[in-house]
């Protein structure tokens, strides 16, 4: 009433909240895939700033944000806890027996493990030159080379007068 007859209208009471209500706050800081707001309680409000207390138990922190949604549908299904019963089942559930039969992988798969033995390929082009097939290996690394002339990967220049070129493996 104070303040009607004060300011000649009726109060609002459009940010007064109920203690406790929970309430989802918008975070400050955080990283680009973290939750956006946290569930919050609403505890008061702050003497010397616009905003509200919100106490989060995830945190255990108080803290004041004036950035919340409030969830009176939440708040008022939390006052009406209803209880369930837990029947006791009177039926027997049979012992379950583990199996002591060993689990094999299928034969499809016995020959992966060997296959890594197998990699009977070069890894240095003098090696290369020692194998059986260095013939092959010589057209094969020619075609290599002249696809990728033909497809321009490269321009071929001279280097720089005092410049080494990189090696390559």
């Amino acid at each position: 009433m104070p303040y009607e007859i004060w300011h000649d209208k009726p109060a609002s009471y459009k940010y007064v909240r109920v203690w406790g209500s929970p309430a989802h706050v918008k975070r400050l800081e955080g990283d680009k895939l973290d939750s956006r707001s946290s569930l919050c309680r609403f505890i008061g409000y702050p003497k010397k700033t616009a905003g509200y207390y919100f106490y989060d138990p995830s945190e255990q922190k108080i803290f004041v944000s004036r950035n919340a949604v409030f969830l009176k549908k939440d708040f008022l299904a939390d006052n009406r806890r209803d209880e369930v019963l837990l029947e006791e089942s009177s039926e027997v559930l049979p012992v379950l027996h583990r199996s002591i039969r060993e689990s094999r992988a299928p034969e499809r798969y016995e020959f992966v493990g060997l296959t890594s033995q197998l990699d009977n390929d070069p890894k240095t082009y003098e090696e290369t030159m020692l194998n059986i097939d260095s013939e092959k290996w010589l057209e094969a690394m020619k075609s290599k080379m002249d696809s990728m002339g033909s497809n321009q990967v490269w321009t071929l220049v001279d280097p720089p007068k005092g410049v080494r070129p990189v090696r390559c493996k």
